[in-house]
């Protein structure tokens, strides 16, 4: 029997850049993503030649940015589920088409991954010749998926990006493992904190808009065009917000691929109907008509690195009547941290201070320390653990967690090592 050996191709100490490489008899590659600086920084190259099976945990750029180079010359089959997929092109297609001089690949590419990739849902089973691979709902965002590899012997798991709290938009994370695991790898994100109550946050959220509105500000809410876009426009429907709404970029097009597949969905007929009451933007025209009345605004992209919020913020910030409202993670050097930490953004090249209002609000789609502890507390048999996905201060606090509170061998990866299972 085969040595099974993972390899951290990524930055596990960073939140982006995931990449693990699973060899024995075969080799399995798990996500490709890049971390999105100028240029983008990649993986460690694996030659195509060397993979059997290439797996997607989900769509979101540091899972999947670096995917397509992959398929440049060859046709690894590959595995996820339809959502990913679908909002992996959508993705894809706005990364190329703002980081395109510095990518080492094209649309074609992509367009050749998806011709070699095969479908899995939750709980089926995918074999190819002595592996099996099965996905779980990993609650982080529709179509994301932990996923089990069996090979040569042995299980492992990888959570990907996991949510073991419920949300407006998604249910939560299945950590009904039936059998044991001898390898754990493990995301750490938020492992150093506990997140406010949902509901409160959700409450404390709607008003703040609303005074904002009520005092003839503009409310813009930043926010991932997968996922948090759409978590956003639930809950402002769920709590009856009462002024307009207006949603503009990718989050449209990721809402409408969302509503085509509403198996992957909490509630597909709420979200239809939310959809349904918001002005919605495509041109230009129209981003100065809406900036020129108070209202609330959903625009990608989340942490502030491009996107349509960028238009909106440029015309807001000097304005204190107007709210910025930073709704996910931000990620060290990113514009959207820099304007929490200093009040300062680049505005035409030139470094502004910030004077509209500017409010943080934690709508997590991963887990904090505690439903860590619950992912760790479901798991069966003596597993050794590996922490990835964080930053330092987070994969620290959950290697003590898993090591002292739970007993488990536990390690902390860097880019390029390996550990036999």
């Amino acid at each position: 029997m085969s040595r099974v050996v993972i390899s951290f191709l990524g930055d596990p100490d960073k939140v982006g850049r995931a990449a693990y490489l699973i060899r024995g008899s075969k080799s399995i590659l798990i996500d490709y993503g890049v971390e999105l600086t100028k240029p983008p920084k990649f993986p460690i190259l694996v030659p195509p030649r060397y993979i059997d099976l290439f797996i997607l945990s989900h769509s979101h750029l540091d899972h999947i940015g670096a995917a397509p180079t992959l398929y440049l010359h060859g046709n690894i089959p590959a595995l996820m589920t339809k959502p990913t997929l679908e909002l992996g092109e959508l993705l894809i297609k706005d990364f190329i088409k703002l980081s395109g001089e510095y990518l080492p690949y094209e649309y074609l590419d992509f367009m050749n991954l998806a011709n070699n990739t095969h479908f899995l849902t939750y709980k089926k089973n995918f074999s190819i010749n002595d592996v099996s691979i099965t996905f779980l709902d990993a609650g982080h965002i529709p179509g994301s998926c932990q996923v089990i590899v069996e090979i040569d012997g042995k299980r492992i798991l990888y959570t990907g990006d996991i949510n073991t709290y419920d949300t407006r938009l998604q249910n939560v994370a299945d950590l009904n493992y039936e059998e044991e695991f001898d390898a754990v790898i493990i995301e750490s994100t938020y492992a150093a904190d506990v997140h406010p109550p949902r509901k409160k946050l959700e409450r404390l959220f709607v008003k703040t808009a609303e005074e904002v509105v009520e005092d003839g500000g503009i409310a813009l809410v930043p926010a991932f065009a997968v996922g948090r876009s759409q978590e956003i426009l639930l809950i402002l429907y769920h709590r009856k917000f009462s002024y307009d709404i207006t949603m503009d970029g990718m989050a449209l097009e990721a809402t409408k691929i969302l509503l085509n597949n509403p198996g992957y969905i909490k509630n597909y007929k709420v979200l239809k109907k939310a959809f349904k009451k918001i002005r919605k933007v495509y041109r230009w025209k129209e981003r100065k008509k809406i900036i020129k009345e108070p209202g609330l605004i959903i625009a990608p992209a989340g942490m502030l690195g491009g996107g349509a919020a960028v238009y909106y913020i440029n015309k807001l910030y000097k304005d204190p009547k107007n709210a910025i409202f930073l709704v996910g993670y931000q990620a060290p050097g990113s514009p959207g941290r820099n304007l929490l930490e200093a009040r300062k953004l680049k505005i035409e090249e030139r470094e502004k201070e910030v004077v509209a209002s500017i409010y943080y609000m934690q709508f997590s789609a991963h887990t904090d320390s505690n439903g860590l502890k619950k992912v760790l507390s479901s798991l069966r048999g003596d597993p050794k653990i590996y922490i990835v996905h964080g930053e330092r201060r987070g994969r620290e606090a959950l290697y003590h967690i898993a090591s002292e509170e739970y007993g488990f061998k536990a390690y902390v990866p860097m880019t390029g090592e390996k550990y036999e299972v």
